[in-house]
């Protein structure tokens, strides 16, 4: 018994570690404050291509920020919308016949939304045909259910968040089914955070730094969204 209390001391002071280290590499979202952050609901979906996506990085990424694109699922309807700076995303506001929207994660509470990352392991060949038709195997939503799927992009890497949210506690266990989505390799990722941090990490589009963020060009981002 004497001999299982160092032991025990030892595990919580390395856990205590590893988590503090983990904390320390996440980075909040490289807001400056001289930077307007907006939501925007993309409404020309069928041209925003990888060019244009391209573009709006180079500029946003020149600037040391980031952008955030994100598809939303609500019952049986879909949206794809994007986060970035107000006044490089103005810039493509007629092409793509943007929207500026409210930010819908005001609406996120701890009860009724689940958050987790996806990565690809190193070990781990990416599967890209698989990306043409990712949501195939979302499982049918009732109509006050939400599946959230966040591709954060910054000069240094791709970080990918997933939420669902459902009002009723034993649905919201049958809808983490969608981490078994036909992902190509993408998986869900172990971290030492709590839901509720995971939550504050998706309502911020904080970064962080770690070896399970997927290599992917424009294109295979964009594939990541359609449906």
């Amino acid at each position: 018994m004497i001999l299982w209390l160092p032991l025990f001391l030892l595990v919580i002071g390395i856990s205590l570690i590893l988590a503090y280290r983990s904390m320390k590499d996440y980075q909040e979202t490289p807001q400056k404050a001289s930077v307007d952050y907006s939501l925007f609901l993309i409404r020309q979906v069928k041209i925003f291509n990888a060019k244009i996506l391209d573009t709006i990085c180079q500029e946003v990424f020149a600037e040391g920020e980031i952008v955030s694109l994100e598809r939303l699922f609500r019952g049986h309807q879909t949206a794809l919308t994007i986060f970035g700076p107000k006044s490089i995303l103005n810039k493509f506001q007629n092409e793509l016949n943007l929207l500026e929207l409210e930010d819908y994660t005001g609406e996120f509470t701890d009860s009724k939304i689940y958050v987790w990352e996806v990565g690809a392991k190193k070990t781990t060949k990416l599967n890209l045909d698989h990306f043409s038709n990712f949501f195939r195997n979302l499982p049918k939503l009732k109509s006050d259910e939400h599946f959230y799927w966040q591709l954060l992009l910054s000069r240094d890497q791709i970080q990918i968040r997933a939420a669902v949210s459902s009002n009723d506690p034993i649905r919201k266990k049958l809808l983490h089914s969608v981490q078994d989505l036909n992902t190509g390799g993408l998986v869900k990722i172990p971290n030492p955070f709590s839901n509720e941090q995971m939550i504050k990490f998706y309502k911020t589009r904080s970064v962080n730094k770690n070896d399970f963020g997927p290599i992917l060009d424009s294109k295979e981002i964009i594939s990541l969204l359609k449906v």
